[in-house]
């Protein structure tokens, strides 16, 4: 999949191809954008974080309101402090360990939700010996700012046949369990086996056990021959899950194939065991016609197609102070366009995807603090922007 594989520069693999098509598309988004930015409802972004190497993710502590971790793909943590300022040493630095052929990266990280209190954080990276790896790490006894390097411990080792497809978000949900993004690794049958992991969210325990027990309550606890960690199934490549921290819903980007990209929802109250259709589904598009009409089949929130657009990047319902207006809304995006959307609509009427407005930057994921507001990480020029209202002045 060229369109997901320019997400991570630095490739051998389909360059010429893939530069000419990249400025294609980069210049028509340029075309599309506007001079007051994004249209709508006075939304725009404000540089936050500046001199940044490749970032793919942006986090914080929880009750931590003075830093954000932002991830460099190489394999670095770095924190930057309320004002947008880097500290010059990395909070954690894994790059000797991080492979970065094509989509390969320091791709998640996660803070234990007791994380005040035990120091505990989770990385998902994909490592040397051909694996996508969960590591926990604490926070160092003498330096708030520093992980200790000698408190790694294995939670996953996932192994892996392709350089693609490797999901990689982590996130924590309201019950306190630890939800795992993960691709289907360029094998599209693998979504639909039991038996297997991948193209697969996965739900852990890490508190009562070491590396990690099953949750009882998974949906495939028992059930013969399959993985007792699939929470849900049927992901070609999730690029980024959220929850929404007022309703605890579960929102999933899933990267689709030729011609559908796709926004997943699963509501606080499901008991889990979804099957989201890939491979007989691409988008609401039927694949396969022997299975595509499977009535256990759930349908995705909304899709949209590759009109300039080209890989759907996951993000976050909006619960911030910033932007009113778009308190419970979500807001997501897309790797070539630069595109922030939202949706509109309902469960009743049927949600619509919104353009927000374009901008020639390379999205590669979008972040939260700890108050809830929303950030657009840009890897082609190494800037998080906060999303702010567009309508008071530099957006104060």
């Amino acid at each position: 999949m060229w369109r997901l594989r320019l997400l991570l520069p630095g490739l051998l693999v389909v360059v010429v191809l893939g530069a000419v098509l990249t400025n294609v598309v980069m210049a028509r988004a340029r075309a599309r954008a506007q001079s007051d930015w994004f249209i709508g409802k006075n939304l725009t972004l404000q540089p936050a974080i500046k001199g940044l190497k490749e970032p793919t993710f942006v986090t914080s502590p929880p009750r931590d309101s003075k830093r954000l971790f932002v991830l460099e793909r190489a394999g670095r943590v770095r924190i930057a402090d309320a004002d947008g300022q880097l500290r010059p040493a990395p909070f954690l630095d894994v790059t000797e360990d991080t492979s970065l052929s094509t989509e390969e990266g320091l791709l998640g990280l996660a803070f234990d939700p007791s994380f005040t209190q035990n120091g505990y954080l989770y990385i998902d990276y994909t490592a040397k010996d051909a694996s996508v790896r969960v590591i926990r790490y604490t926070v160092a006894a003498d330096d708030p700012d520093r992980a200790d390097p000698a408190s790694a411990a294995t939670v996953m080792s996932i192994p892996k046949r392709s350089k693609y497809h490797n999901g990689g978000t982590l996130a924590f949900g309201a019950d306190g369990y630890l939800y795992i993004a993960l691709g289907d690794d360029e094998a599209s049958e693998e979504a639909q086996l039991l038996s297997s992991i991948y193209g697969k969210i996965l739900r852990i325990d890490v508190d009562s056990a070491q590396p990690y027990s099953i949750p009882p309550t998974n949906p495939f606890v028992g059930q013969a021959g399959a993985r007792g960690e699939i929470w849900s199934y049927g992901f070609r490549n999730p690029w980024r899950l959220s929850f929404d921290r007022a309703t605890g819903d579960l929102w999933i980007a899933d990267v689709g194939d030729a011609k559908w990209e796709e926004v997943d929802m699963q509501p606080a109250s499901s008991q889990g065991g979804e099957n989201y259709g890939w491979p007989m589904l691409e988008g609401t598009e039927c694949v396969d016609p022997s299975h595509c009409h499977d009535p256990g089949l759930v349908p995705p929130l909304v899709t949209y197609g590759h009109d300039m657009n080209c890989a759907v990047i996951g993000g976050y319902v909006y619960r911030g102070s910033t932007v009113p207006a778009f308190v419970g809304s979500y807001l997501f995006g897309d790797l070539c366009t630069g595109g922030v959307f939202t949706l509109v609509g309902g469960s009743d009427t049927g949600w619509k995807r919104v353009e927000l407005g374009f901008q020639p930057i390379k999205i590669s994921s979008f972040g939260e603090d700890a108050a809830g507001d929303v950030y657009v990480v840009d890897m082609q020029d190494g800037v998080v922007y906060r999303v702010v209202d567009g309508s008071i002045p530099n957006g104060r």
